[in-house]
């Protein structure tokens, strides 16, 4: 089966789908921290928790709406939600994010990076 036959049925899967939006979550947090050059020391310190519990959640792991929330209001960040239709948006967002998640750059093709799916 190609990636994209797999991507196709991925994106029809909650659990996948909650997948993409906690890294994208992460991603974004990550994002602003550098922006505004705060570290992950310093936002625990922002936070009152440790530097390890910072890591988890930029990891995903235990990452709450109420714990987004927490770090924006330490960043004195803003949040803006879009949410989109998937025929317009999902597979080229997928597909970069799978790149970055399994380090597949330069990769020729999909059965040079997964050769028993080819």
């Amino acid at each position: 089966m190609s990636l994209s036959a797999l991507l196709k049925n991925y994106k029809k899967d909650p659990d996948f789908v909650f997948n993409e939006l906690v890294y994208d979550l992460a991603c974004e947090l990550k994002r602003i921290m550098e922006q505004k050059g705060v570290t992950k020391k310093e936002l625990a310190q922002r936070l009152g928790v440790s530097p390890a519990y910072v890591t988890k959640v930029l990891g995903g792991s235990n990452i709450t709406l109420k714990t987004v929330a927490r770090i924006l209001a330490a960043l004195e960040a803003d949040v803006s939600i879009t949410l989109k239709n998937r025929k317009e948006n999902v597979r080229p967002r997928i597909e970069k994010n799978i790149v970055k998640l399994f380090n597949l750059e330069g990769m020729k093709d999909e059965s040079e990076a997964f050769p028993a799916a080819s």
